[in-house]
């Protein structure tokens, strides 16, 4: 390219910002004016927009309070059923393993009911207005752990009995 060329092109690249810069901003043109008996009357509510707000920011934080909840239960549950931990540092067999798999599986379907159970109160207590214990659903998520534990152990030998019970002691002061 010939100087010619590469001037213009700077010129352009300099001048092009430099304009608009220069023009600067426009006035914002003025909302018309409507006169008459035909102009809107503004209401004044604001009294209730403030209420209503108030009441939708309530509603969020007891939302946000059940999603916490639902979430630990739901944490709750996967922990009570997750049998790697209570299985660690022993070895199976393959009957072994597929017995406790058999379990697992028998309690699994306990499991989705005591959730489903759970989740039915909470509703039914949220529709109520009423709080939801949760002592019950504690009680019977103990019950159903301790019995597939019991189950699980029956399946062990007395050597691998003494390694489940430390792993489950171990959970349980986790807790």
């Amino acid at each position: 390219m010939n100087c010619l060329h590469k001037l213009s092109i700077a010129t352009l690249i300099i001048a092009a910002p430099s304009l608009a810069v220069a023009q600067g901003k426009g006035a914002h043109p003025a909302p018309p004016v409507v006169m008459g008996k035909s102009a809107p009357v503004r209401q004044d509510n604001r009294q209730a927009k403030i209420a209503d707000k108030t009441a939708r920011n309530d509603e969020k934080a007891a939302d946000k309070a059940e999603r916490a909840t639902d979430k630990t239960d739901r944490a709750e549950l996967k922990f009570a059923h997750d049998q790697k931990l209570v299985t660690k540092g022993i070895r199976l067999t393959p009957a072994e393993k597929k017995q406790l798999k058999a379990i697992e599986k028998k309690y699994d379907a306990d499991y989705r009911d005591l959730r489903k159970k759970e989740v039915a109160a909470d509703r039914a207590a949220k529709k109520n207005g009423t709080a939801d214990s949760d002592a019950a659903f504690q009680t019977q998520l103990s019950q159903l752990q301790a019995q597939e534990r019991t189950d699980m152990r029956a399946v062990l030998t007395t050597q691998q009995q003494s390694i489940f019970d430390s792993n489950v002691a171990k959970l349980s002061t986790r807790k």
